[in-house]
């Protein structure tokens, strides 16, 4: 499709997040006992409050954990997943997200199709969450392969859940198990994120299994992970949520009926 439609949205004013969402993050960092364990992640699932819905902080082992959730009360599952799809496929769909931060993506389709057209899929998007611009490569997986019990294909609670591992295109490295669970709520959905990071730190390639076991440590992560990251991530995911919330509704609307998705 040509761009044009499209560079309007790069000049309208970002979607404020919540005032308790940002209240939450200026708050500073969290008692790291009140983080949910990345074993406990499914229970991101039920819609019933969670001790903590939105913070960051270090946990012991240097990992940094981030949590937020973001209303989105016009969005469907059905609109998150086509977004989702759509997106990576021409730069500026990306840029529109979050004009200030997000610079450039491309698509690495699944090698089969599954039930979600993300699944499977690797996206490579550069942008910059407010640590420096990184080349960072998101590889999408089904809730089952992250140590979910279920798809949740079935759960009327759940609109849609995408999820998967953040990794570094230049470093060529894993790193972050991250969970996006858009729960029902009204007309729309509420969207609980979640990033662990640091917490799967593998080289890509042959190096994968033994560099597993050598990088996952404090050490590492002390070295590797900029210290003002999770403050940083938590803000940036609180921003292009609250802004997606406001734009996705007219962009289905428009173009989500305009062309086939390719393989």
């Amino acid at each position: 499709m040509s761009e044009g439609p499209l560079t309007e949205y790069l000049s309208r004013p970002l979607e404020r997040p919540g005032a308790e969402v940002l209240e939450a993050i200026e708050r500073g960092a969290i008692d790291p006992t009140g983080a949910l364990a990345l074993p406990d992640a499914e229970a991101l699932l039920d819609p019933a409050p969670l001790a903590l819905e939105t913070g960051w902080c270090e946990l012991p082992d240097g990992v940094g954990y981030v949590a937020v959730r973001t209303a989105m009360p016009a969005v469907t599952g059905a609109m998150v997943d086509w977004w989702f799809d759509w997106h990576p496929r021409e730069s500026l769909r990306y840029r529109i997200w979050h004009p200030r931060a997000h610079l450039e993506n491309s698509l690495q389709a699944p090698a089969s199709a599954g039930a979600k057209a993300h699944w499977g899929a690797v996206h490579h998007p550069v942008e910059d969450v407010g640590t420096g611009v990184v080349h960072a490569r998101i590889a999408f997986r089904r809730p089952s392969e992250m140590g979910f019990s279920t798809d949740a294909l079935d759960d009327r609670s759940v609109a849609t859940v995408v999820c998967g591992y953040a990794g570094d295109d230049r470093r060529r490295v894993r790193h972050t198990p991250m969970f996006h669970v858009f729960l029902r709520e009204g007309d729309g959905v509420v969207l609980r994120s979640r990033f662990w990071i640091g917490a799967a730190l593998r080289p890509f390639g042959a190096l994968g299994a033994p560099g597993e076991r050598l990088l996952n440590n404090r050490f590492v992560r002390s070295r590797a992970l900029p210290a003002e990251l999770p403050r940083a991530l938590a803000l940036h995911c609180a921003e292009e949520y609250a802004n997606l919330g406001a734009l996705l509704p007219e962009l289905y609307s428009r173009f989500a009926s305009e062309e086939p998705q390719r393989a």
